[in-house]
């Protein structure tokens, strides 16, 4: 932006931020938030001053799930103007995904209400699209990743 007045140039400063759909085979893990947002989402979370965007990934799946992801795929980004940044989505496999039991994870209770595993069938519908989160869903509802 720049000041019609001085001419002086602004720019926003802008938070970095990762969203990630965690997959095992034709499942993808959803969550529901410990406060306020009450419908499915992916995990999510800010990078920190240091931390590369896939340490971010990864650190966020385990912190709030206890679960390690690989082959990190990125997909697409979007501004979100309520936080001030810019979302990073990511899909990723979970890693020694034949070795898990379907429901093996452990949810934080401070983060997390609900975080269940949904066959590609069974993911529940939301009529928002609006969101990088609802993109990402529908994309592997719909079998494209």
């Amino acid at each position: 932006m720049v000041c019609p007045n001085c001419g002086q140039e602004l720019f926003p400063r802008i938070s970095p931020a990762i969203i990630v759909a965690v997959k095992r085979h034709d499942q993808i893990l959803l969550t529901k938030y410990a406060k306020g947002y009450d419908r499915f989402a992916l995990i999510a979370g800010f990078v920190e001053i240091g931390e590369t965007i896939e340490e971010t990934v990864r650190r966020e799946v385990y912190e709030e799930t206890g679960l390690e992801v690989t082959n990190l795929q990125y997909f697409k980004s979007q501004p979100w103007g309520f936080s001030q940044s810019i979302l990073m989505g990511f899909f990723a496999d979970l890693a020694n995904g034949d070795t898990y039991a379907t429901d093996d994870y452990k949810s934080d209770p401070d983060e997390l209400a609900v975080a269940k595993w949904f066959n590609r069938d069974d993911i529940p519908t939301d009529d928002n699209n609006l969101s990088l989160t609802k993109t990402m869903i529908s994309a592997f509802r719909s079998g494209d990743i």
